[in-house]
């Protein structure tokens, strides 16, 4: 059932909505490709008017949870693998310039750093000798204290064999590989943004509730030069984070 809304906290209404959306999609009360209520009832339901209603469901259009069809109403969106494709900007963003452009505290936690047999189908992905190989960077990124996003990276295995040795808390990875390499990354390939349902692990790592809904972002990058620097993919806590598309 939808939550009532805390109208003397400081969080505004419309995001009070969408959380609760979030959450009864998540707990299956709307199911893909089914109609949700219409602005009105959902107006009546949270006690906020029409504008606050079309602003909280505008946000979830954009993120892909919800669709709206030309005369028919506003639908979950269907399917477990809802896709997008996520702009390719020229130059990959780091996750700590991102945090101290928004004015918070980035933050990182080694969950691991290991070298690892790519999948058959990357296998040849970095070339060489070790082509099918790679060293694997997981750690649970935060903003001002409060987890995010896992970030779950596979380097080159030869070039950035130094990060097996570096201590990775607390640090930008794609400063630390300019320092000591000059190389920064670049899309090689477009961005892969879709949705998935928290497993156990991810659940701990990001402390939300198994099945909570999560973005994931995938892609292939390389260096100025256009050599493979790493396959990338982030799950990322959708209440917490937004895109720009």
């Amino acid at each position: 059932m939808p939550s009532e809304l805390d109208h003397s906290s400081q969080e505004p209404l419309y995001l009070q909505v969408i959380e609760d959306i979030r959450r009864d999609i998540a707990s299956g009360l709307y199911r893909a490709g089914e109609k949700i209520p219409s602005e009105l009832e959902l107006g009546d339901i949270y006690r906020v008017s029409r504008i606050t209603v079309r602003n909280a469901v505008k946000v979830l259009e954009k993120e892909g949870l919800l669709i709206k069809r030309q005369g028919k109403g506003t639908f979950v969106a269907d399917g477990g693998d809802r896709k997008a494709p996520f702009e390719n900007d020229d130059i990959v963003r780091s996750f700590t310039k991102t945090c101290e452009n928004n004015g918070v505290v980035p933050g990182a936690r080694l969950v691991s750093c290991e070298r690892v047999l790519l999948p058959l189908d990357r296998a040849g992905y970095f070339g060489g000798a070790d082509g099918g190989a790679a060293v694997r960077v997981m750690r649970v990124r935060t903003a001002d204290g409060l987890p995010l996003m896992v970030e779950d990276n596979l380097f080159d295995p030869v070039k950035y064999r130094f990060l097996l040795e570096e201590p990775l808390d607390d640090c930008s990875i794609f400063e630390l590989i300019e320092q000591r390499t000059g190389l920064v990354p670049r899309n090689g390939t477009d961005c892969v943004l879709s949705m998935e349902r928290a497993d156990a692990q991810l659940a701990e790592l990001l402390d939300v509730a198994e099945n909570e809904p999560l973005f994931t972002v995938s892609g292939e990058y390389s260096d100025q030069y256009g050599e493979p620097m790493f396959i990338g993919l982030q799950h990322v806590v959708g209440k917490h984070y937004s895109f720009r598309l």
